[in-house]
C-alpha cells in the first residue's frame, strides 16, 4: 500500500510543471490593450507579449492605460506562449 501511495505521488510531482521550470523576465513595454487578467504589451524593439494577470494585485494595473510606460516582472512558462506576471510597474520615460 505504501509503495502505491510514493508511487502515485511520484507520478503527479514529475507532470506537475514548478516554478524552477519557468524562465524569469524583467522588461519595459508599453501597453497596447488591457482585459480582465489579460494585458498586451509591445517592447522597444516591436515585439508584442501577451502578459497573463492573475497573480498581479489589481492596484497594480486598474488605472493603466493604452500607451503607458510599464516594468513587467515575472516568468515565461515552458509553453513560452505568455508571460506570468507577478509585478507590473508604470514608469515615466
Amino acid at each position: 500500500m505504501a509503495t502505491l501511495m510514493a508511487l502515485a505521488l511520484l507520478s503527479v510531482l514529475s507532470v506537475t510543471p514548478g516554478v524552477a521550470d519557468d524562465a524569469p523576465v524583467h522588461f519595459r513595454a508599453r501597453v497596447l490593450w488591457i482585459a480582465g487578467d489579460t494585458l498586451m504589451v509591445a517592447t522597444d524593439d516591436g515585439q508584442s507579449v501577451n502578459v497573463n494577470l492573475t497573480r498581479v494585485p489589481q492596484d497594480q494595473y486598474q488605472r493603466l492605460r493604452i500607451n503607458d510606460r510599464v516594468v513587467v516582472t515575472g516568468a515565461i512558462p515552458t509553453e513560452q506562449d505568455r508571460v506570468e506576471a507577478t509585478s507590473i510597474e508604470q514608469f515615466e520615460p
